[in-house]
């Protein structure tokens, strides 16, 4: 009897180890294999260029900005099929913001994605990399924030969120002026110098290829061809990044490191998202014509 009784125990446990690593059900696989993050900050859209790119239509002004991270514990996206998520606050109400993956939502809806150089080796899909943070297009308004998706887990829905806060005086970035391009004659590169406002840590260089004839060069979120980055006032261009011809840019100032908390370089699980300040904050220059010769 006793023997019988230790095998029923042996074979019991054996069944509930398998289960925990088969991960079959939603409590086990929420152990320690899922991070959600969110920070929250200002966009000073100044010369409405993220509002542009964003949603078609410029809307200079300051804005709530928020950053997430949803990832596993590869620091990879934490589901394919996240669900719908909502932000959730004072500002917003309940806005949808569709689904979140390792840098906030997927590469191109914010408008800005992350390509080459700045960004390498260049992304598999088309649209480059996702760049973390969300356009709200709300009035920075102080308060406390969540962000919630509720993606189905082997079969059974479960909600998973993070939350945040805008402090009562949230730092809002200068104006930024447009960035300046020096070609290398005949090599596809060059050097571009930036003039970043006072609190800004690092900025994206975004160029886009011009819209055909008679219309204006316009960044339109789904045209770009390159990034660059710096976090003082220049950034370097290499050679064959650039073809002959005429190229819209702007510059994104960000107090928090914008780029390095992204993919492909970062797999951290919670990767650091705001600055000095305890925010994510954000401020766009307008666009300007850059010519390569």
């Amino acid at each position: 009897m006793h023997k019988v009784r230790a095998g029923v125990l042996v074979l019991l446990a054996l069944v509930f180890a398998t289960a925990c690593s088969t991960q079959l059900s939603p409590g086990n696989i929420l152990s320690g294999q899922v991070f959600m993050q969110l920070a929250m900050g200002t966009l000073n859209d100044s010369a409405g260029t993220i509002s542009l790119v964003a949603t078609g239509a410029s809307a200079p002004g300051a804005y709530l900005n928020a950053v997430s991270t949803f990832r596993n514990n590869l620091g990879a996206s934490a589901f394919a099929q996240p669900g719908n998520g909502y932000l959730h606050g004072p500002a917003v109400g309940k806005l949808l913001v569709g689904g979140l993956f390792s840098y906030g939502q997927g590469p191109g809806v914010n408008g800005v994605t992350g390509q080459l150089p700045a960004y390498n080796p260049a992304s598999a899909v088309k649209a480059g990399y996702a760049t973390g943070f969300i356009f709200t297009g709300a009035a920075p308004t102080p308060g406390g924030y969540s962000i919630t998706t509720i993606p189905s887990v082997n079969g059974q829905n479960q909600q998973y969120g993070a939350s945040s806060a805008l402090p009562t005086s949230p730092t809002v970035l200068g104006a930024y002026s447009v960035p300046i391009y020096a070609p290398v004659a005949g090599t596809g590169g060059g050097t571009l110098t930036v003039s970043p406002p006072a609190g800004v840590t690092e900025t994206l260089i975004v160029i886009c290829s011009p819209a055909p004839p008679p219309a204006p060069f316009t960044c339109n979120g789904s045209n770009e061809v390159a990034t660059a980055v710096t976090h003082g006032g220049a950034a370097t261009l290499p050679p064959g990044t650039l073809a002959p011809g005429s190229y819209s840019a702007f510059a994104l100032g960000a107090d928090y490191p914008l780029v390095e908390a992204g993919p492909p370089a970062n797999t951290a699980t919670t990767p650091t998202l705001t600055g000095a300040a305890g925010t994510a904050d954000l401020t766009a220059s307008g666009q300007t014509t850059i010519t390569q010769t």
